[in-house]
């Protein structure tokens, strides 16, 4: 007998479980141990699944401590074990789930010191990154004066963090995504480096360290890897299609003692190619020997109609599956032609008046494209008829330039050999510019590593800063009071200096500082600074601070496909489905369209009701595209690839009536 099976024995199907399951949705609960993928439909209920395997995982025995749940956002994680709670009542406080960044964080939190970091490190943002990686480019520039043409930071960084997704060598990175570099190979390793040691002399990390140094942990100490594996008898993993080759392998050592490994996705939902992951993850975990495949493929999302449109567009090379309808019939999805991407904002505003008169909320209703520039026209129009909106393509909240700001105050607190955020904080002040600002942080970490104090307010002392009387008196009185509620700290930056100097320095400096103040609000939730700061910067949804009162709010959704995955809507209108916007033209040019089927699928899967897809009889919107071959090639245009008889096909006229 098996140890995996222990918990199976003389143990009768639950009624909560057949109450709640369809007999798909059963057998994969009841069934899944060892190593099993769930082949999960889109709308076929992959979260319930989650959910009461959890539930059922709990009812055989099993501690909450002793099961992993990995998903690819933080709110998902939050749902499922909200949603398991209330079917089993149970306190889950003490069971790991979250992002792959919150699980790798939670261990290195542990052992951070056997990797030469100390437990207490700070997690740099992208842009933070993005400053340090220059520091280190300038550094290695200065001993070679001769490169007077050099990669941009956001190009070494994109290199950089693909390198560690693949966990492929930096060669074989430039020959897979940018071959045009490989003259900088040397300088592009010797940049990284600098900026590795940097990030260890500044006790810091990024985002894919948390990753790679997680993988380091394991390799070079097989100990923790055990201890760390031996918690954890069952492994379940959400979105395992969007997974990379770390998170493979990082999924395969928390397995690797009890070798309950449970895999939920659907390859034909793979869209992150860009960050390493790749669709065939579904294929070649199936294929291993000794796995069980377990389909789920009822779709509760979409009417009958659409459903039947989803099922004739599956993309190429996809794990075969047919959705089965489960909703009552209601009407066919339209595909609609425009001239110009003029009249397809004019053909969206109708749309959405004809909604609305029909009873349909704004926030029913969500407008999805390929990329953002996509949006621009359409935006201008919703504008001008006075049509609400909100975008989820753009800056997120913590990146704006005011709340980095008062971050940087909370991060030096934290940790005060974060440089980047000395430097951000000491030049808002007069008479502090980068020079001054890079003096003083030296002077201070010199003060903390000789350990002469460990005082930080008594080395502030012996620094420059005691000239820059502002700075110096907010900083030590900030010192003083770090150990309070991170909202109590976050007041005493704001009222001591920031509202006046955002005031002086911000034309928008209201809406800011009400930002701000909401900062605050949000603060107050949390029972010490340094769990704010790790719970803020491992959030990939800290974009919307208010998330139940932005959900209120009666607005139209603009968002791209990638945004859009995981959400559903009554109305979806996708626009702009021309061969170069979508499929994108540089898949076109290099002839990789495997992707750009998925996103089409993802778009049209979002659908509960109905379904417009517009496209201009003039083609792309792209002015370097316009006149190519390429894009005037049928074999490129997704609506070609549809049957006539599962769609209502429309066309605009020169007055903008639909007919």
């Amino acid at each position: 007998m098996k140890k995996e099976d222990y918990f199976y024995i003389e143990k009768e199907i639950p009624s909560f479980l057949k109450k709640a399951l369809d007999e798909e949705q059963l057998e994969a609960v009841i069934n899944s141990n060892g190593r099993s993928i769930i082949v999960a439909g889109p709308g076929s209920g992959k979260t319930r699944v989650i959910t009461y395997k959890i539930a059922y995982l709990l009812y055989l025995g099993l501690k909450p401590e002793n099961i992993l749940l990995v998903t690819f956002t933080r709110a998902a994680a939050k749902q499922m074990i909200e949603r398991v709670k209330n079917v089993t009542n149970r306190d889950m406080s003490s069971m790991l789930a979250g992002t792959f960044h919150h699980v790798c964080n939670t261990i290195l939190r542990r052992y951070a010191a056997l990797l030469d970091f100390k437990n207490d490190y700070s997690i740099l943002d992208k842009e933070d990154s993005k400053d340090l990686l220059r520091i280190a480019k300038n550094e290695y520039m200065r001993e070679s004066s001769d490169k007077y043409k050099f990669p941009k930071e956001d190009v070494i960084m994109k290199v950089i963090s693909y390198t560690c997704n693949t966990l492929n060598s930096l060669r074989e990175t430039l020959l897979d995504i940018a071959p045009y570099l490989l003259e900088f190979e040397n300088d592009i390793e010797q940049i990284w480096g600098i900026y590795s040691q940097l990030k260890k002399d500044m006790n810091v990390m990024d985002y894919d360290d948390l990753l790679v140094n997680t993988l380091m942990l394991f390799h070079t100490h097989p100990d923790i890897l055990k201890k760390v594996s031996e918690q954890f008898q069952y492994v379940l993993v959400d979105e395992f299609q969007d997974t990379n080759k770390i998170q493979i392998e990082l999924i395969k050592a928390f397995s690797s003692v009890h070798g309950n490994l449970i895999v939920v996705g659907d390859d034909s939902q793979s869209i992150y190619s860009f960050r390493g992951a790749h669709f065939k993850n579904i294929k070649d975990f199936i294929d291993k020997e000794g796995t069980k495949i377990f389909k789920i493929q009822t779709n509760y999302r979409s009417t009958p109609e659409i459903v039947n449109f989803i099922n004739n567009m599956l993309p190429s090379n996809s794990v075969p599956k047919t959705l089965k309808p489960k909703r009552k019939g209601y009407i066919k999805p339209f595909v609609i032609e425009t001239f110009d991407d003029l009249e397809q904002a004019d053909a969206v505003v109708q749309i959405i008046k004809n909604k609305l008169e029909e009873g349909i909320n704004y926030k029913d209703i969500a407008i999805l494209y390929r990329s953002h520039s996509l949006s621009m026209v359409i935006q201008q129009k919703l504008d001008t008829v006075g049509i609400p909106y909100r975008i989820l393509s753009g800056l997120r909240f913590i990146e704006t330039r005011h709340i980095k700001d008062v971050l940087g105050f909370l991060k030096v607190l934290n940790n005060p050999l974060d440089k980047i955020s000395w430097i951000r904080i000491l030049k808002l002040f007069p008479g502090i510019g980068t020079k001054t600002a890079s003096k003083i942080y030296n002077e201070i970490e010199k003060g903390i590593n000789s350990g002469q104090s460990k005082n930080i307010e008594e080395i502030l002392t012996k620094t420059q800063l005691i000239r820059f009387t502002t700075p110096f008196e907010l900083l030590k009185k900030l010192y003083i009071n770090m150990d309070k509620n991170p909202s109590e700290i976050i007041d005493y930056i704001y009222k001591d200096y920031y509202e006046e100097y955002s005031l002086l320095t911000f034309s928008d400096a209201k809406s800011r500082n009400m930002d701000i103040e909401r900062f605050s609000e949000i603060a107050s939730r949390y029972p010490s600074l340094s769990s704010f700061l790790e719970d803020l910067t491992l959030s990939e949804d800290i974009g919307i601070m208010n998330v139940e009162k932005e959900e209120e709010r009666d607005t139209i959704t603009l968002t791209t496909i990638h945004g859009a995955k995981g959400l559903e809507w009554k109305v979806v209108i996708l626009i702009s489905v021309n061969p170069g916007d979508l499929p994108n033209g540089l898949a076109i040019k290099d002839k990789k369209l495997d992707e750009e089927e998925r996103l089409f699928y993802v778009a049209i899967t979002r659908a509960k009701d109905e379904l417009y897809i517009l496209k201009q009889l003039s083609g792309t919107s792209n002015p370097f595209m316009k006149n190519s071959i390429y894009f005037v090639n049928k074999e490129y245009d997704f609506i070609e690839k549809i049957p006539d008889d599962i769609i209502n096909r429309v066309r605009v006229n020169y007055k903008n009536d639909i007919y």
